[in-house]
């Protein structure tokens, strides 16, 4: 076993340039802030003991529960813009393993789910960017479980602006009708995307997705603003 890692080469971290293995070192990884107290529905990090924020607490998401791996700031804002803008997919690689620690530690907690719908772009942003950066987060969880990972019950219908340029009000006015569905049977499904940032998208992928007939729904990202 030593002998046949000791052949697989390593990689530069993106980040110090020292060895990796995949291409963020330990060092730098461990730089990645995880807030250990969040809010249970939207993931927010949260510095008292409730469970959840005073925002899901007066106006509640349509998703049950929301899990993250990171505060998107620092590190992890470098990486996550490398990988979608930079098109350096060993991030993604990177990235793609942690997810699936992560949702293995969902499902031990939270039980099995009828299918993973990643977040679609729309086909302009897609020929822009060259691959939907959620299907490459989610590639080690479709390589290593049976869950179904569903990329055509629904689609984006409306090629939005970036939402980071706009204000709360805006990007629930923009990404409202964003995305159609077929029907779908679905008792649970987890909605993953890279960032959750307002949760405006994700949001409305909920409310499309129970609108097709699906029962409940979580979500599941890279890193929580």
């Amino acid at each position: 076993m030593g002998f046949y890692t000791r052949l697989i080469p390593k990689q530069a971290c993106v980040l110090c340039t020292e060895q990796a293995e995949f291409c963020v070192c330990q060092a730098c990884e461990q730089s990645l802030v995880s807030g250990r107290h969040r809010c249970r529905s939207c993931a927010v990090a949260l510095t008292s003991d409730l469970n959840f924020c005073g925002t899901c607490l007066s106006h509640s998401p349509l998703f049950s529960n929301a899990h993250t791996l990171y505060d998107y700031s620092g590190s992890c804002t470098q990486l996550i813009k490398r990988f979608k803008f930079d098109h350096q997919l060993c991030i993604g690689d990177f990235f793609a393993h942690r997810l699936y620690d992560k949702y293995m530690d969902i499902v031990a907690s939270h039980g099995e789910y009828d299918a993973i719908i990643p977040l679609p772009l729309s086909k302009q942003r897609l020929r822009e960017r060259g691959y939907n950066q959620t299907h490459e987060l989610l590639r080690i969880i479709a390589k290593k479980t049976n869950v179904l990972i569903d990329k055509t019950s629904v689609k984006r219908t409306k090629a939005t602006k970036a939402l980071s340029t706009l204000n709360l009000e805006e990007r629930h006015s923009e990404i409202k009708n964003a995305f159609s569905a077929k029907e779908m049977t679905y008792n649970k499904v987890l909605l993953v995307d890279d960032v959750m940032t307002t949760g405006a998208s994700l949001n409305e992928l909920a409310k499309t997705v129970i609108k097709s007939g699906v029962k409940s729904c979580d979500v599941l990202t890279v890193a929580r603003a």
